[in-house]
């Protein structure tokens, strides 16, 4: 009955979790997943607590690694497109290839 529980609570929290960041889900799922773990090997709490945290821990350290990763992606891609801009002479296409922005303020 623990199990199916802590299983309930787990899917619960993957379905709460859809805005939150990849740490924060990462955190969420590892706690989950160590206390599934932690319960199945120890039997008791005291178990089901110590793997939950270890598994919190290793989650959101595998999350933020990706998280980092993914920014690092984006990052990589913005600068390498507003180089490119440059090398072709033209600047950035901050304003949809004008280099101010209209007079007119109809945008």
């Amino acid at each position: 009955m623990k199990i199916l529980a802590i299983a309930g609570m787990l899917v619960v929290g993957v379905v709460l979790s859809g805005c939150a960041s990849k740490t924060q889900t990462g955190a969420l799922l590892g706690a989950g997943a160590g206390a599934l773990a932690g319960q199945a090997i120890g039997g008791d709490t005291k178990g089901t607590l110590i793997g939950a945290g270890v598994g919190g821990l290793g989650g959101a350290l595998t999350g933020d690694y990706m998280e980092r990763k993914e920014n690092q992606a984006r990052s990589q891609g913005y600068y390498q497109g507003y180089n490119q801009g440059y090398q072709q002479g033209s600047g950035p296409m901050a304003y949809g290839g004008r280099q101010e922005p209209p007079a007119d303020s109809s945008w």
